[in-house]
């Protein structure tokens, strides 16, 4: 039985939105669907404080000749020991592909981050004790403060 899925995190936002690799926001959401827990391991450089949420990650997105044509090696050549490298086109012609680099997974599903962006950082108390700071902060500060990492 899986307890819980981790991932890291090439940009996370203040509210606590995160962007990954494509498939991320998908791992995700099968986490919240099976009841384990969905974890983003980040570095302190993945934390961008210019940027509000994940709806402001500026997204890459990538040739769509990756989705649309394959390369390998001719058949008949490979048999008779000549590599000859042919593209195949295996999308109908003119049809169009959106590749993006990474796609974003909402503070909501993620439910701890770790990394050392808290590490020895102190959050700002109000005088009811109660915790101010990003999403983010919170979440890592949270996960900082266990002494039991078990799942």
């Amino acid at each position: 039985m899986i307890r819980a899925i981790v991932v890291g995190a090439d940009r996370v936002a203040p509210n606590g939105d995160t962007a990954n690799k494509i498939g991320t926001y998908q791992l995700a959401i099968t986490a919240r669907y099976h009841g384990c827990q969905f974890i983003v391991a980040a570095p302190t450089t993945s934390v961008d404080l210019y940027t509000k949420s994940g709806a402001d990650i500026v997204i890459e997105e990538r040739y769509e000749a990756e989705i649309l044509v394959q390369t390998g090696f001719e058949r008949q050549g490979v048999l008779e020991g000549r590599l000859k490298r042919v593209e195949v086109q295996v999308a109908p012609v003119g049809t169009r592909a959106w590749n993006p680099s990474f796609d974003v997974t909402p503070a909501e599903l993620i439910s701890a981050m770790d990394g050392q962006y808290l590490a020895n950082k102190q959050i700002n108390k109000d005088a009811k004790g109660e915790r101010h700071g990003s999403a983010a902060e919170r979440l890592l500060a949270a996960q900082a403060q266990k002494n039991d990492r078990t799942l």
